[in-house]
């Protein structure tokens, strides 16, 4: 029983001992964490996408994107084709442009023109859209 309760003694006080160690060890969160990576420069090119669909249908699905990414929509104009959405601290603008009968452009541009934000907020819109746009609804 003696041997026991040394042994437990010993397992504490060494657990105690190396406990900062492995705390300091430990590496940190940044004070400003962004879920969406770093912010990197984005060029316009990568902020525009054609997709076949229409005009129509490539709006819905634009909402329905922003929607599904838990992005918050601040405004939606139908008759301009364009929601403005914020989504990691950053504002957005994305505009819905008619090329031809069944072929429409989306384009996510910063609402400030600063374009170093997180690519991965656009992809997201971009990757929702491709998956979804030969879909009847």
């Amino acid at each position: 029983m003696e041997r026991i309760i040394k042994l437990f003694i010993l397992i504490i006080t060494i657990s105690f001992i190396t406990l900062p160690v492995s705390a300091a060890a430990a590496p940190s969160v940044p004070q400003t964490y962004n879920p969406y990576g770093a912010p990197v420069k984005v060029t316009l090119p990568q902020c525009t996408k054609t997709f076949n669909a229409g005009y129509e249908k490539l709006f819905f699905l634009t909402e329905a994107a922003i929607n599904n990414s838990n992005f918050n929509i601040e405004e939606i104009q139908s008759d301009g084709g364009y929601i403005v959405f914020s989504a990691g601290g950053y504002k957005f603008l994305a505009t819905v442009i008619s090329f031809g009968s069944n072929k429409a452009i989306l384009k996510i541009t910063p609402c400030n023109n600063n374009y170093t934000f997180p690519p991965l907020i656009i992809r997201n819109v971009f990757r929702y859209v491709e998956m979804n746009q030969y879909k009847k609804f």
